[in-house]
């Protein structure tokens, strides 16, 4: 039974070539793609922790949230170059080398993971950008230790050992106040220890 067919268009054939091409170089692609994204991620890494180094603004984290915001964005840069760096490092690749078929379904299914973990990678280094800015900014507003001990306080109190253990464990207390508690036994003993001006005059 004879077949009727159509011969394709010229324009359809150059189509499909240019499909197959695209299929063919996209796992090249995504690695050039992912390749630019590690080397700016890194670059960025260093600045930041250099800047750290530099400006000492690791100073300016007195507590345990200063550290979070100075921590997190390396964390997610890491976990960025980690996520482009496993761009270049696909399952192992089984496949029938004199099957089309087979070698086309690999390379997509290759092209598929590729552009999954670049996109990972992408969002995370998005992310991390994001985070990087915004510690420094967050750095730069809080004051220096110089500047904390020149706003400190000193209350010099002369009470009872009772009064006293009661005012440094108070929670009303300014966290820029710093008590010096002088218990009234002890400079009582210091009035005692000290010559009696009258009698040498005498």
């Amino acid at each position: 039974m004879p077949i009727d067919g159509q011969e394709p268009y010229e324009e359809d054939i150059e189509w499909l070539k240019y499909g197959r091409q695209m299929i063919q170089e996209s796992p090249n692609i995504l690695d050039e793609a992912a390749k630019s994204f590690l080397t700016l991620g890194s670059s960025l890494l260093t600045v930041y922790t250099g800047a750290l180094a530099l400006f000492k603004l690791n100073e300016r984290a007195p507590d345990l949230l200063d550290w979070v915001v100075i921590c997190t964005p390396i964390i997610l840069w890491l976990l960025c170059i980690s996520s482009l760096a496993w761009v270049y490092f696909p399952n192992r690749l089984r496949f029938n080398d004199r099957s089309p078929s087979d070698i086309a379904i690999v390379t997509m299914d290759v092209s598929r993971k590729k552009s999954l973990r670049l996109k990972i990678g992408s969002v995370l280094f998005v992310v991390a950008l994001a985070l990087t800015s915004t510690s420094i900014l967050w750095l730069g507003a809080q004051p220096a230790k110089e500047e904390l001990a020149k706003d400190k306080t000193i209350q010099l109190i002369v009470a009872d050992e009772d009064i006293l253990s009661e005012l440094n464990n108070s929670s009303d207390r300014h966290e820029n106040v710093v008590i010096i508690a002088i218990p009234a036994s002890i400079l009582g003993q210091s009035k005692r220890d000290l010559p009696d001006t009258d009698s040498s005059e005498r």
